[in-house]
Parts: C-alpha cells; sequence; structure tokens
C-alpha cells in the first residue's frame, strides 16, 4: 500500500480535530500528517503530540502557502496530499485519489467537494442547466467571452470556472481548488509563490498555473469526494463581502498581470456578483416576510 503525507496548514482552528480524525478512518491511513503552524500558535495543536502519525512542524512564517511549503519539503513520501484543515475526506477518498495519480501519468488530482452541511455537491461558477436567466448568461460573458461558460477553464476576467458534479472524472483542468489536492512530491512547489500577506485569496489560481509550468496534468477525480464547511460565506455580511471582494480583486488582478487577461472585465464581473447577491438576500427576506419559499442563489 502506498505512504502518503498529508500537509495541513493552520493555525489551529477547532476543525482540524475532525479533520485528521477523518484521515485516520480512511482505507488508506496516512503514513504521516504534518501539521504546519506558526510558532506562537503551536499550543493550540499540543494534543496531536500523542498521535503516532502526526507531527507538528513549527514555521517561522505565517501564510497558508508559506506554511504549506514548509511542510512539503519536511514530507517523508514521494506521495504528498495537500489539505486545508477544514475538510473532511470521505473513508475511501484518500484511496481513490492515489488510484487516479497512479494510473494518469504526471498529473495532480483533486477530489469533488460537497457541502458538509447538505450533502450535495459544491463547485464555484457552474451555471444552473435549468436556470437560462439573464443575469447568469450576462456573468459567463463577462468572465469568458462569446465562449462563455468553459469547464474547469480560467476566462478572460481571470476567474476560475468550476465543473459539473458529472461526469466523475475531468482531465486537462486549467486549475484545481486548493482545499485537497494530491500530489507527486517531485512536483511540489516548494517556495512561498503567493505575493500578499493575510489570507491567500485566490492561491489556488497561482498555484494550479505553476503546476501547469511544470508540466504536470491537472485532474478532477468524482470518485474521491470530501466534505467543506462553506457556511463561513454564508455567515459575512454586505460590508464583510465588499471588504472580501476588494482583497479578492487584488489577488486576481496581480493573477492577470502575471498570467494575462482584463482587469475590466475581472471587476465588472466582482460587481455583477456582488449585486446579484445583494439583490438576491433581499428578496430572500422580502419573500420570507410573505411566506415564500426561500429563492435559489443566482450563482
Amino acid at each position: 500500500m502506498n505512504d502518503v503525507s498529508v500537509v495541513i496548514a493552520t493555525l489551529g482552528g477547532d476543525s482540524i480535530d475532525s479533520t485528521i480524525s477523518a484521515l485516520n478512518k480512511g482505507r488508506i491511513r496516512p503514513s504521516e500528517i504534518l501539521i504546519c503552524i506558526p510558532g506562537e500558535f503551536s499550543y493550540l495543536v499540543e494534543r496531536f503530540n500523542s498521535v503516532p502519525n502526526v507531527r507538528i512542524i513549527e514555521t517561522s512564517c505565517k501564510g497558508q502557502v508559506a506554511q504549506r511549503a514548509v511542510g512539503f519539503q519536511c514530507a517523508a513520501h514521494d506521495l504528498v496530499l495537500q489539505l486545508d484543515d477544514d475538510i473532511q475526506l470521505h473513508s475511501d477518498c484518500l484511496r481513490n485519489l492515489v488510484e487516479c495519480l497512479e494510473r494518469s501519468g504526471n498529473v495532480a488530482v483533486a477530489p469533488k467537494m460537497h457541502d458538509i452541511r447538505t450533502k450535495k455537491y459544491h463547485a464555484f461558477l457552474v451555471p444552473d442547466d435549468n436556470d437560462r436567466s439573464l443575469a447568469q448568461i450576462l456573468l459567463f460573458w463577462v468572465v469568458n467571452g462569446r465562449v462563455g461558460y468553459q469547464p474547469g477553464q480560467i476566462g478572460r476576467a481571470g476567474i476560475g470556472m468550476g465543473v459539473p458534479e458529472y461526469p466523475n472524472e475531468w482531465s486537462n483542468l486549467a486549475w484545481l481548488p486548493g482545499g485537497c489536492i494530491l500530489h507527486k512530491r517531485k512536483n511540489l512547489v516548494l517556495y512561498n509563490y503567493y505575493p500578499f500577506k493575510g489570507k491567500a485569496f485566490a492561491e489556488d489560481l497561482f498555484h494550479s498555473a505553476l503546476m501547469r509550468r511544470k508540466g504536470v496534468s491537472l485532474i478532477r477525480c468524482g470518485l474521491a469526494i470530501c466534505d467543506v464547511d462553506f457556511s463561513g460565506d454564508l455567515r459575512i455580511g454586505i460590508f464583510g463581502r465588499v471588504k472580501w471582494y476588494q482583497q479578492y480583486g487584488k489577488a486576481l488582478h496581480e493573477f492577470l498581470r502575471q498570467e494575462g487577461g482584463s482587469p475590466f472585465f475581472l471587476y465588472t464581473f466582482l460587481l455583477l456578483n456582488l449585486g446579484f447577491h445583494v439583490g438576491n438576500k433581499f428578496f430572500t427576506v422580502l419573500r420570507k416576510s410573505f411566506g415564500a419559499s426561500i429563492q435559489k442563489d443566482v450563482v
């Protein structure tokens, strides 16, 4: 059975308990789980010192990408899983990722992501086949021009489009969500490539571009499934979302500077999407007030 190193960059939040528990209950149990945490926060994960396959790596840096790079440098095995500290793998997720990677050549592989509350498939910017609204048509035109939606590709606005739930396996993707990716160690990016401090907005786009430059093909393995808590996005108010968008836009602007694209269409997309979300929340509250059903998200 293949040995796997797992690298988790964290600040020590409570969700890491469930993440590590799920890993160790899987069909493939990782040979090592590296918790990469700034030294000032290491006391928050001291309880894991008693778990045989867990090793705490105290980093001198703070930042998801920088901490992860330290973990990558310390990984002992040829298969390395990068994992966020709030993701729970299904019992056969890691095994299916390993099998997909081994039969597919020089690749990096990601699983399907399900919402931990609803257990339903979740992906960013995938059109609803039942929704042919003007809003959806307009958004995808802004993102990618006349071509519109292209599964797993990055549009002219620098926005990564997700892939549908089916078919299960997608290859030759332009980007993978960074929360859970299985790598071959020879392909790891061992330095901090993220150009900003603080929360690493859109780091998965920067990382995916670097992997593709190294000749790594990006694959989504639909037989591998993990659960993610997306509820944090729902708790962001209007002002919080505006601030989030400012930081997100700054990161994407830099991505466009490096990779090419249109800042005009990027900021048009962000403004449109923000407006649709705010309008949708307003009308949802209004409809609730009159006892109507909850309106579905526009995007």
